[in-house]
């Protein structure tokens, strides 16, 4: 309920207020400040990653660039009830591909999160 409201939120006040790149920045830079004091301040919570693992974390945040500056121009145009309930697919998609690939263990709670998400999915659809 809290995650939907945020992008409620967003869509609704903060990204006509502060616009896509802005709000992308923001974001990024709030990050970045608890990532560091994480670093500085815990002790043996968070280290650096090795040298090897910058370019898949790099990659990583690039695509999760992508996929939030499409969220952010998808609700500054269209409907943020639907660029808000696609954009929560992610972790769904997420969770499938890490099965089928990964051989990873869905819990019954997760294997529930990612069939309520699909049906979240298809009730816009038909809704729309």
């Amino acid at each position: 309920m809290l995650y939907g409201t945020s992008f409620w939120l967003q869509g609704r006040y903060t990204l006509p207020a502060l616009g896509p790149i802005t709000m992308l920045w923001l974001g990024y830079l709030v990050g970045l400040c608890v990532l560091v004091v994480m670093v500085l301040k815990i002790k043996d919570g968070l280290k650096i990653p090795p040298l090897k693992n910058c370019t898949t974390l790099t990659g990583a945040s690039l695509m999760n660039l992508g996929g939030f500056s499409a969220f952010s121009w998808g609700a500054m145009t269209g409907s943020v009830a639907v660029v808000t309930v696609i954009s929560t697919l992610s972790g769904g998609i997420a969770a499938i591909l890490g099965f089928v690939f990964f051989r990873e263990r869905l819990s019954a709670v997760q294997v529930l999160g990612v069939v309520l998400v699909l049906v979240g999915a298809m009730v816009l659809h038909i809704a729309n």
